[in-house]
């Protein structure tokens, strides 16, 4: 009596178990955007170390080494002197060497920065792959990278400037205008950038676009000395106003056209939002695309 009676007391409770089985449904979806601006700042440090990485590799095994960043743009004076002044006899309005250094020093920062932020992703495929590195890191550190090239060339403009005696006082705003250029450039290497890993095409034309692209921007002449249609073309791409806006600040007594800045001022949070779209919406698919 005693052990059945302990039986049924052990049996007994058995109904309080909870089911084997639960009537709950989860539904498991791929998040469409997982990248936050505010990740920028929390990846400052690797930031730091790629955009370090990236400016040695690019004058790794190089004899000349970052003395490149001299001679480019004065090459470009050269065959801008050639061409458009002796040639073609292109009248600036202001000293013709400070004008065109000013264009190349906007310029020098945005073809370094294309050239390797559109390829960033790429070229840190095993780390897109195989490691939880920040994929934010790698186009910014292509941007970082860049800026010595437009140190340099802008100094070079400042200088011949000075020397000239068109140096503006209006140079202090040459900050808030770097910090324009950053913006409008980051906006279209995020675009590039985050393309070029689902479609290789853009890394091969890209050459091709930045060569077209230097005469496509007052780069090496005014506005002045274009026709209505053409001048109307060149106002629309953000570059122009760009430009126009440096070459106020930097140079004195230079009377820039204020329908490119215009412009330029408009498409310029249109294409950093833009390019924070495209980045944010491939971004979780790059490790299968690349």
């Amino acid at each position: 009596m005693p052990d059945a009676q302990l039986s049924t007391q052990t049996a007994a409770p058995a109904h309080s178990f909870p089911p084997l089985e639960s009537g709950e449904v989860r539904h498991i979806r791929p998040t469409k955007r997982r990248a936050r601006l505010g990740d920028f700042f929390r990846d400052l440090p690797v930031i730091q170390v790629l955009s370090a990485r990236d400016f040695k590799v690019k004058y790794k095994q190089s004899l000349l080494g970052p003395l490149w960043l001299f001679f480019q743009p004065l090459a470009l004076l050269a065959g801008f002197l050639v061409a458009f002044r002796g040639l073609a006899d292109v009248q600036s309005g202001t000293p013709y060497v400070p004008f065109a250094m000013v264009g190349l020093s906007v310029w020098a920062f945005f073809q370094a920065a294309m050239t390797i932020g559109t390829a960033a992703f790429i070229t840190n495929s095993m780390l897109v792959r195989c490691t939880p590195c920040p994929r934010l890191a790698f186009p910014v550190a292509g941007l970082i990278a860049s800026a010595p090239s437009f140190v340099v060339t802008i100094f070079g403009a400042l200088l011949a400037a000075a020397v000239t005696g068109v140096l503006s006082p209006k140079a202090v705003l040459i900050p808030f205008g770097f910090v324009w250029l950053f913006l409008l450039t980051a906006g279209v290497v995020g675009i590039t950038g985050s393309l070029a890993v689902r479609y290789r095409d853009i890394i091969s034309a890209l050459p091709f676009f930045l060569q077209v692209g230097l005469f496509l921007a007052p780069v090496g002449y005014p506005l002045s000395e274009l026709g209505p249609t053409v001048r109307t073309i060149l106002d629309l791409n953000p570059l122009t106003g760009l430009m126009e806006a440096w070459r106020w600040m930097v140079l004195d007594g230079y009377t820039p056209s204020f329908e490119p800045i215009g412009i330029s001022l408009v498409l310029t949070p249109l294409i950093v939002l833009l390019g924070w779209r495209v980045f944010s919406g491939m971004e979780t698919t790059m490790a299968d695309d690349i």
